[in-house]
């Protein structure tokens, strides 16, 4: 779907242009350019995906899901082969080593390809969130003759999706952010707590849910657009994070995420795809999928550079091409980690559907297949069409049965049923053990399995408190290193422009 970015575009050069001296680069662009969009239905449906291209341009700026969200948990490791290039951040970023990541060593250059340095740039995030909030002011202040009432919720309620969803990748990756929802703001702002900013996303989206559809009529906007299923996931997974910080209202947040996830499992808008159907569940927008950003290289679709795709670090020769420099991959997950998710002698259809024989080998021959079930043709180097997974149905399912065990023994049974709806479908034999924390392991160790190299390991280490333990993490932090925000990624100095309330994460002054 080839999309024009008018809108987004235009107000980024007018950001850049007029906008330096300003707070987050921001400047009101009413006098500007804003009376010449928003005239019709039309310029809001395109505006709307104007949103969705440049939050996945932002995402895909760094491989920000792969590094992240996975290698940073350390059960990931860099292969010892491959293509001759250094692919060493990948060690260091396991070793939380992240200002060398940031600030690139010298003779480190091959790195910058990757654009690591965005990994501690927050502002392009406040691009979106502000593009969320124009659209939304913008809507409610306008008489658009040929858009609905309903319909103008309904975008609005999107905007909101996509506002809270950049508010959740920022708190993840450095913890406390600026929070602001007004459009076209100039003010500089202190950050705001994170658990605060939380709160005010499940709130905003808890409003709009009503204005979402659980489906579309258009096939192609399944999981590519805000879905009220995309919504519950989203605060589900809010829920999830303030509980592991916001200790003394942990129950309200497990008792939230259980309501939602019960709410999502009996409108039946969505389902467990069969596992010999891997390739349709991640080639995006199926019935599994909450929301995905969108890839399509044929239509001009895809991350800002394709060495970014997850993919890219963990196949080979003949799913990845040309074969000269591609005959190892990049990364591998370690063999004993493996080993622990997959015991020996316990059946489990992913390891078929998504390992091959190398499932084990430490030695650059591993692929992992979730994201490749067809070779690609010719020697073009590039990676296939599939959408990257932000949300899936599986992973709410789990996200419920780890809030039901943390609510007691009084949930025990219901939690080992949503665990077991992912297991079942996996085929391997469903759990059969008892409650407590042996139920809360394997759940995590469940999640851990279906939703491998999706971007949300580390992330499940921080908020479970797993991040300090050396079972889970490879490299773990002490208590101390967590306290204080070693958890957190740097902040780039250039959010102190401007603004005499800002402060950097104190763990990365150093």
């Amino acid at each position: 779907m080839i999309r024009r970015f008018i809108y987004i575009t235009t107000c980024l050069l007018l950001i850049s242009q007029y906008g330096c001296k300003k707070f987050l680069n921001v400047e009101p662009l009413d006098r500007l350019s804003g009376n010449t969009f928003f005239k019709t239905a039309k310029d809001v449906e395109d505006n709307a995906w104007d949103i969705y291209g440049l939050f996945r341009d932002v995402t895909g700026s760094c491989p920000l899901f792969a590094m992240a969200g996975e290698a940073r948990g350390g059960m990931l490791a860099m292969s010892p082969k491959g293509d001759g290039s250094d692919r060493t951040f990948v060690e260091y970023i396991a070793k939380n080593d992240l200002l060398s990541v940031i600030y690139r060593p010298a003779g480190k250059e091959f790195w910058d390809i990757f654009d690591l340095y965005n990994m501690a740039d927050w502002k392009p995030y406040y691009r979106v969130i502000q593009a969320c909030n124009i659209l939304i002011y913008e809507v409610d202040r306008r008489q658009i003759p040929d858009l609905t009432e309903a319909r103008k919720k309904a975008y609005k309620a999107e905007a909101t999706f996509m506002r809270c969803l950049s508010y959740f990748i920022m708190v993840r990756m450095w913890g406390d952010v600026v929070y602001y929802t007004d459009a076209y703001h100039e003010a500089p702002l202190p950050r705001e707590k994170m658990v605060n900013v939380v709160n005010n996303c499940i709130n905003e989206l808890t409003a709009v849910l009503g204005d979402m559809p659980w489906s579309f009529t258009e096939p192609a906007y399944q999981g590519a657009r805000a879905s009220k299923g995309a919504a519950i996931g989203l605060l589900m997974e809010l829920h999830m994070w303030n509980a592991g910080f916001d200790k003394i209202n942990a129950q309200q947040h497990y008792k939230a995420t259980a309501d939602l996830g019960d709410e999502m499992i009996k409108s039946g808008a969505y389902s467990l795809l069969p596992i010999e159907e891997s390739f349709t569940i991640f080639k995006g927008r199926s019935r599994e999928s909450l929301f995905d950003i969108v890839i399509s290289s044929n239509y001009g679709e895809g991350l800002a550079e394709k060495w970014n795709d997850l993919s890219e670090f963990v196949v080979h020769y003949p799913y990845k091409r040309p074969a000269y420099n591609h005959q190892y991959s990049f990364t591998y997950f370690r063999a004993e980690y493996l080993r622990r998710l997959y015991p020996t002698g316990v059946p489990d259809a992913r390891i078929e559907m998504w390992f091959d024989s190398q499932m084990f080998a430490n030695d650059g021959t591993f692929m992992f297949l979730k994201y490749n079930s067809l070779y690609e043709q010719g020697n073009s180097d590039v990676n296939v069409d599939n959408n990257l997974i932000v949300l899936r149905y599986a992973g709410a399912i789990l996200l419920r049965a780890e809030a039901l065990a943390e609510l007691g023994e009084t949930q025990t049974a219901e939690a080992i049923r949503m665990m077991n709806m992912i297991r079942l479908r996996a085929k391997t034999p469903v759990y059969q053990g008892g409650g407590g924390q042996a139920l809360k392991d394997a759940i995590f160790t469940e999640r851990a399995k279906e939703l491998m190299m999706e971007g949300h390991y580390y992330f499940d280490l921080v908020r479970t408190g797993r991040v300090t333990n050396q079972q889970w993490c490879y490299y773990p932090l002490t208590q101390a290193q967590f306290d204080n925000g070693g958890w957190t990624w740097p902040i780039n100095t250039g959010a102190l422009d401007n603004n005499p309330y800002m402060q950097l994460n104190n763990y990365w002054l150093r």
